[in-house]
């Protein structure tokens, strides 16, 4: 079985959020071995400042992790549903276990994003860093029902 992280800045504060958080991580059981580290979010009122407080914050969680980093941020590639289970299909098989790292409100600085082995975009379209976590955990549980040919995708 697969092993994801995601590194995350903050928990939701919105209840529906957390409750399609929850749905989908539930979803994943039995499919990916999936957990979730959140990272305290920078107190600054400085959008700069506190990107930087939270990258370095992230910077230490990914010290404690194993495998490879994989940073969702608006300056990666574009991947459709196939390709994003393609390519955890190949990494899983290798034995790969991956760190996706999700930034904050403001995004990250360019010293997490040289950590990554890959850096993939969730849309060009901005969306609530809240929502964005809802985001990856559907198009991970659809990555795996992908690989398991379940119909789910259609």
């Amino acid at each position: 079985m697969q092993k994801v992280t995601l590194l995350t800045v903050g928990s939701p504060k919105s209840s529906w959020v957390r409750e399609g958080r929850e749905e989908y991580i539930c979803r994943l059981l039995g499919s990916i071995d999936f957990s979730i580290v959140p990272i305290q979010p920078g107190k600054s009122k400085d959008p700069v400042r506190q990107c930087e407080e939270e990258s370095q914050r992230l910077l230490a969680a990914l010290s404690k992790q194993e495998g490879e980093v994989w940073v969702l941020d608006e300056s990666g590639k574009e991947l459709s549903s196939q390709e994003l289970a393609s390519t955890l299909a190949r990494a899983r098989d290798l034995g790969t276990k991956i760190t996706f790292v999700l930034g904050g409100a403001y995004g990250l600085n360019d010293a997490v994003r040289s950590r990554a082995e890959r850096i993939i975009a969730l849309s060009k379209m901005t969306f609530p860093h809240e929502l964005c976590q809802l985001i990856f955990l559907e198009q991970l549980y659809r990555a795996a029902q992908i690989q398991k040919g379940s119909g789910y995708h259609h």
